[in-house]
């Protein structure tokens, strides 16, 4: 991923926004990547493009060479579904579904057959640790049950990038702990990961962290020994 003097204005009447200023920055792929900021610092703009759930106003924005610009509506939705794993502080799951038809979500918009995304999605639920509430509904789950379903479905098309918005923020802290082990066990098998937070010991998880202020770039660390 690679972003050049990227920025993001909003009209706002008869004033102008500028929630990012030009940022600019490179992410390797197998990298875990932190971005912290307080309210408003432009942090949640910033996943929002990386995903392509937005577009910058100026700059450059390229995922694996493409250039982000130049697509249309349908090759967008084409990368964010290829591409692209959501991980929501809110978890975003259909209520009226169970954990598996939750986790299915993304192979139904590949078209992928019925029984190969059912055992896909059953896989993957058995690997966050939730093969005995297949057929629960996410009022039946806890919080942290909830959460481990939107990781299962972010895994189910095998993105290249995994973006996780406060993945830890409706949580306890002990939940927290355990959200976080199966995103450091996943970035351990060499997915990319991109986590948002405002928190800075649930950023040190990662490898490197960017900060962001007043929708600019404030400081780029590299860990020396990610929190594990």
């Amino acid at each position: 991923i690679r972003m050049v003097d990227l920025t993001k204005d909003y009209p706002m009447g008869d004033s102008v926004v500028h929630a990012l200023r030009g940022i600019s920055f490179v992410l390797r792929r197998g990298e875990y990547l932190s971005i912290m900021g307080s309210s408003g610092s432009g942090k949640s703009t910033l996943l929002n493009i990386l995903g392509c759930l937005d577009t910058p106003t100026h700059g450059q924005y390229l995922v694996e060479g493409i250039d982000v610009a130049k697509l249309d509506d349908d090759q967008l939705s084409a990368l964010r579904r290829t591409r692209f794993g959501f991980i929501f502080q809110s978890f975003n799951l259909i209520p009226q579904i169970s954990v598996l038809e939750n986790i299915e979500v993304p192979l139904f918009y590949q078209g992928r057959h019925e029984r190969e995304s059912r055992q896909r999605a059953t896989e993957l639920a058995e690997r966050v640790g939730l093969g005995h509430r297949l057929r629960h509904r996410p009022p039946e789950l806890s919080g942290g049950q909830r959460q481990r379903v939107a990781i299962a479905r972010a895994l189910a098309n095998d993105p290249s990038v995994i973006l996780a918005d406060e993945p830890t923020g409706n949580l306890d802290s002990k939940t927290g702990t355990e959200i976080m082990r199966i995103l450091d066990e996943l970035s351990a098998q060499g997915r990319t990961i991109i986590l948002v937070t405002h928190e800075r010991r649930i950023a040190e998880h990662a490898q490197r962290i960017l900060s962001v202020s007043d929708g600019a770039v404030e400081s780029d660390e590299t860990l020396p020994q990610a929190r594990r």
